[in-house]
C-alpha cells in the first residue's frame, strides 16, 4: 500500500511539473510513460506503445497536412481547367470573328478593286 501511495504521489506530482514546464498539455503518450514509471515490470512494453502512439501521432498530423495541400492543389486545378477551357472558348471564338473579317476584307478588296490582285500565299 505504502508504495502503491508514494507511486501515485510520483505520477501526480510528475503530471503536475510536466503541465508547469511545458508549453503545451501533456499527451497520451506522455501519460502513458508516466504509468510506465509507475509499473516497472511493464515499463518496457508501456514505453513502446507510448512511441508507437507518438508515431501514429506523427503519421496523422503528417496526413492530414498532405490531404489539406492536395485539397488546395484539386482547387486550383479546377480553377486553372475552368479557365484553360474558357480562354480556349474564346480563342476560338476570335479564330473564327478573324477568319471572317479577313475574308470579309480580301472580298470587298476584290469588288472594289478587280484589276489588283493580292499576292496571298494560300
Amino acid at each position: 500500500m505504502k508504495n502503491f501511495k508514494i507511486a501515485a504521489l510520483t505520477t501526480l506530482l510528475l503530471i503536475t511539473l510536466s503541465g508547469c514546464f511545458a508549453e503545451k498539455a501533456p499527451t497520451t503518450s506522455d501519460f502513458m510513460r508516466m504509468h510506465a514509471l509507475d509499473e516497472k515490470e511493464t515499463s518496457v512494453d508501456q514505453k513502446a506503445i507510448a512511441k508507437e502512439w507518438d508515431r501514429g501521432l506523427k503519421l496523422k498530423v503528417s496526413g492530414e497536412s498532405k490531404i489539406k495541400n492536395g485539397e488546395a492543389l484539386v482547387k486550383s486545378g479546377d480553377h486553372d481547367m475552368t479557365v484553360g477551357k474558357q480562354n480556349i472558348e474564346l480563342g476560338e471564338k476570335e479564330i473564327a470573328e478573324g477568319t471572317k473579317i479577313m475574308d470579309d476584307s480580301e472580298r470587298s478588296f476584290g469588288e472594289k478593286y478587280p484589276e489588283l490582285k493580292l499576292n496571298l500565299h494560300k
